[in-house]
């Protein structure tokens, strides 16, 4: 019997529906996750019959960021590059993209989320960073999204400190758009989703395009930033002792190095 799939992709009355589907690993991504993840995201951008596209994760969690006990293949480039093209493709996409939040969403599962159009949110749902405990800095487009959601300084706090945002609070704040309890959650998922699909499309390809050129001046600069710093802090002893710590449950003891 052949294994799941990491990604599970099904277009349905103009809507396509992105699963993440690893539920074992909180949904965890691997280079095959993020790959699949990024061309169906594309496919489904360039396809004109499609008119919204949502993103949920199977089980209890969203996305938990990328698989830590999978390791991360070469100095990580490859990587960031194909979160960049799902970043690129969310933001570009001339259609609402939806984050069905059912879980918690850690590392760039938080940045997932956050650059989706709107996020409908399950109330045991959290968004943390994360980054941070293990010496790096956000990517896949993480430090705008925050950045443009939450401005300079909570941000900043947000980012250094790492520590979890629950739902409640992410909703003051303005980083998801509705929480509902679980009895309410899917019919509150498939209401929105089916008021954008039967929306004016054309029109909210252009408020998407103009919101986003507004609050979000230099994503592509934004990305590359992130790539090429985020290379360097992966090969840091900091980022080594952050991956020791984390497969020994312990804190972890940071040199700055």
């Amino acid at each position: 019997m052949s294994a799941e799939p990491p990604v599970l992709v099904a277009t349905t009355d103009q809507v396509t529906a992105i699963t993440l589907n690893r539920p074992d690993r909180l949904n965890a991504l691997t280079a095959e996750a993020t790959g699949v993840l990024a061309a169906a995201l594309e496919d489904a951008a360039a396809d004109e019959t499609v008119r919204v596209i949502t993103i949920t994760g199977a089980g209890r969690g969203f996305c938990a960021g990328a698989d830590l006990a999978a390791g991360i293949e070469g100095d990580g480039g490859a990587l960031i590059d194909v979160l960049n093209r799902i970043a690129t493709a969310i933001c570009t996409a001339p259609k609402p993209v939806v984050a069905l939040l059912n879980g918690p969403a850690v590392g760039a599962g938080a940045s997932l989320v956050l650059a989706c159009d709107l996020v409908v949110a399950h109330q045991d749902a959290y968004l943390k960073p994360g980054f941070e405990s293990i010496g790096l800095m956000p990517d896949g487009g993480g430090t705008a999204f925050w950045t443009a959601a939450l401005g300079r300084a909570a941000a900043l706090r947000v980012l250094l400190l790492g520590d979890p945002v629950p739902v409640a609070e992410a909703q003051r704040l303005g980083l998801v758009d509705q929480v509902h309890g679980p009895e309410e959650f899917a019919a509150a998922c498939r209401r929105t989703v089916e008021r954008l699909a039967g929306g004016p499309t054309r029109a909210y390809a252009a408020t998407k395009a103009a919101v986003n050129a507004a609050a979000l001046p230099d994503l592509p600069g934004t990305l590359a930033y992130e790539r090429e710093h985020q290379v360097e802090l992966l090969s840091g002893a900091d980022h080594a002792e952050g991956l020791a710590a984390f497969a020994e449950k312990r804190p972890p003891r940071f040199t700055g190095r």
